[in-house]
């Protein structure tokens, strides 16, 4: 079953080399730079057909870790886990003119390991038309729903994407201002197995080139699934998003949650009342003629230390593509984390605080080095129980073999915390490691 991948993987590779090496300027004169970028204007997109788009997103990763494992993404002392993951989108789209534009694009996802997946499923297909003034659009069918830096809302692009069978409308009655309004259903087989729906309205206003704000409340009633804590619930979410510059080299976003609604544990119901966010700043230093930035952000969810007293008060962001929480998976979201003793209880640190400090350079303009830090404490652990959860590094190198196709190497750790060491006797810390084969089409 393994043939399909490793035929993937070379056929990847074949086109990198059919597109040629990178121009990598001189970094003393700049010579290359602007030849290679008006080569690239001059070529007409091959996959370019008139009004007909054909495209290809594909991606291939092989991934390894030990004391953790893939099946259930759980802390496991002495054991190892590795695996091939597949996902590879071919699609058609179809924009006959400025105002309709139609699209079809297929999933191909898999993963071999102990525990075989092969499956292949419609990703996305819509139709989207607007007004000739552009001051309204309506999307209709399968789609993604993708909105501001992806911490309540985002695609999962690291795994199996997430896309809803929705219609949105997306209105823009003065210049500044666009207010989308949705609602769809989580299609299963593309959201780890989520089901239920979504419903929503996100505005965003651009007061100026330096500032902008946006505004969103979601109703979610989406059931539990990989990468989703909910139960039998229905959860509010109303949230602000405030984004701007601080002179020319710092960035900043402020992103403040809360959430109410009504959880369902065994017969009893139980009033939500959660909040959480977090607010980062991005630096772009000037280092010589190395392009480098930086990041600092706090995140923080609110926990519960008894789901049963009849006030839910633990904080559920979604599992998506928030870079807060770092990249092994052993934290998936705001909420907590689970760990399981040596009697096979499953215990859990409700809620985290998260501290994250890193940055990258590119040292061509086509390598780019990160390395990040993800510094975890719960908010309400049982008693006994330490909040210290952990500390995660993660170093990524990235190798653009052309515009299309690029190269991913990446090392990490998690150091664990007192918590784990508390709940099931060992302290071992988690390796993470994959290479990775990312091609755009």
């Amino acid at each position: 079953m393994r043939l399909p991948a490793l035929l993937f993987f070379v056929t990847l590779l074949a086109a990198g080399n059919a597109f040629g090496a990178p121009d990598i300027p001189d970094r003393e004169t700049g010579d290359g730079a602007g030849q290679h970028q008006e080569k690239q204007e001059e070529v007409k997109d091959p996959l370019q057909f008139g009004p007909l788009k054909v495209g290809l997103d594909a991606m291939i990763r092989g991934e390894s870790t030990n004391n953790f494992n893939f099946t259930d993404f759980a802390f496991t002392p002495e054991k190892s886990d590795g695996r091939l993951l597949i996902r590879v989108r071919p699609s058609l789209t179809f924009t006959p003119n400025d105002y309709l534009n139609a699209r079809v694009e297929g999933q191909w996802y898999a993963f071999y390991n102990h525990t075989d997946s092969d499956t292949m499923r419609l990703y996305q297909g819509y139709v989207e038309g607007s007004m000739p003034n552009k001051k309204a659009s309506l999307k209709v069918g399968r789609q993604e729903l993708v909105y501001g830096s992806s911490f309540m809302l985002g695609a999962d692009t690291f795994f199996d994407g997430l896309s809803f069978d929705a219609v949105k409308l997306q209105v823009k009655p003065v210049e500044p201002l666009t207010v989308d309004f949705f609602a769809g259903k989580y299609v299963k087989d593309n959201s780890g197995g989520i089901t239920g729906e979504l419903y929503g309205m996100y505005g965003t206003y651009t007061v100026n080139e330096g500032l902008g704000v946006e505004l969103y409340s979601l109703l979610d009633t989406g059931g539990a699934g990989l990468t989703h804590e909910g139960k039998d619930e229905r959860t509010a979410s109303v949230g602000a998003r405030l984004t701007g510059k601080l002179g020319k080299a710092v960035a900043f976003e402020l992103e403040p949650v809360y959430q109410f609604g009504r959880h369902i544990e065994s017969s009893s119901h139980q009033d939500i009342n959660a909040f959480g966010g977090h607010v980062d700043l991005t630096i772009d230093p000037a280092i010589g003629s190395y392009p480098t930035k930086a990041l600092v952000s706090y995140a923080f969810g609110s926990g519960d230390s008894d789901p049963a007293s009849g006030n839910f008060t633990e904080f559920h962001n979604p599992n998506n593509d928030t870079p807060l929480i770092g990249d092994t998976s052993v934290i998936g979201d705001l909420s907590g984390v689970n760990a399981v003793d040596l009697s096979g209880n499953e215990v859990r640190a409700s809620g985290l605080h998260v501290i994250t400090a890193g940055g990258g350079i590119d040292l061509t303009d086509r390598f780019n080095v990160s390395l990040d830090g993800h510094y975890f404490r719960a908010v309400l652990p049982p008693a006994g129980i330490s909040k210290d959860v952990g500390f995660e590094t993660n170093l990524i190198l990235t190798y653009k073999l052309t515009k299309q196709v690029s190269l991913l190497a990446s090392a990490n750790r998690f150091f664990t915390g007192r918590f784990f060491k508390d709940v099931t006797g060992s302290g071992k810390d988690i390796n993470y490691g994959y290479l990775q084969v990312q091609a755009t089409f």
